[in-house]
This record gives structure tokens, sequence and C-alpha cells, in this order.
């Protein structure tokens, strides 16, 4: 229930600061000032995702679905990812437009 509520809050900005930041290794070091690599770091994070260093403003969840907007050329620049909840309930996993999947689990 926490995870969806989070999810939720994460779809509209304005309340997303009360969501806990989700990451895969990378992207918690980064949230957390320490070394990652850019390339490999994803992560969620006030109302933005944080997609291989492009840092992208969540427009939407639905069911299954994480809608952003990335900076870039228009081609890339809206991107369409699967979500679902963890195996372990704590974070999400998300399916990239590439098809490979990352496993986000709370930042700490």
């Amino acid at each position: 229930m926490r995870l969806a509520l989070a999810l939720l809050l994460l779809a509209n900005p304005a309340t997303a600061q009360l969501a806990a930041p989700l990451g895969n290794p990378d992207g918690c070091a980064r949230i957390l000032g320490q070394e990652a690599t850019k390339e490999n770091e994803v992560a969620i994070v006030a109302g933005h995702l944080n997609l291989h260093g492009a840092i992208c403003q969540i427009t939407a969840v639905q069911t299954g679905t994480l809608m952003a907007t990335c900076p870039g050329d228009a081609e890339a620049r809206k991107q369409v990812l699967g979500i679902t909840r963890s195996a372990d309930g704590t974070g999400v996993t998300l399916t990239l437009p590439d098809g490979s999947v990352e496993d986000l689990a709370p930042c700490e």
C-alpha cells in the first residue's frame, strides 16, 4: 500500500517530495552523494526519473506503465517504461524501453 501511494505521489510533482527515493545501486549512490557510474544509474526521486544520467520528469503513472519526458531530441524525449511492484514489495521493477529490467529499492 505504501508503495502504491508513493507511485501515485510520483505522478504529481507537487507532492512527490513525500515519496521515498528508489534506485538501483548506482542510482542510490548518486542520490546519496557517492561515486556512481552515470551510464548505469536509474532512480526515482521527487517526481523525476534519473535514467542513465538524464533527468526526466515523470508525467504519469498508470497500471503497469510509467511515462516520462526526458531531455533530448523529439524522438527520444517521451519515454514509456513498464513498472511493477518488486517481488519483495519494497520497491519497483522498471522495464526500460530497450527491454532491460532494473530493480529499484529504497535508497538508505
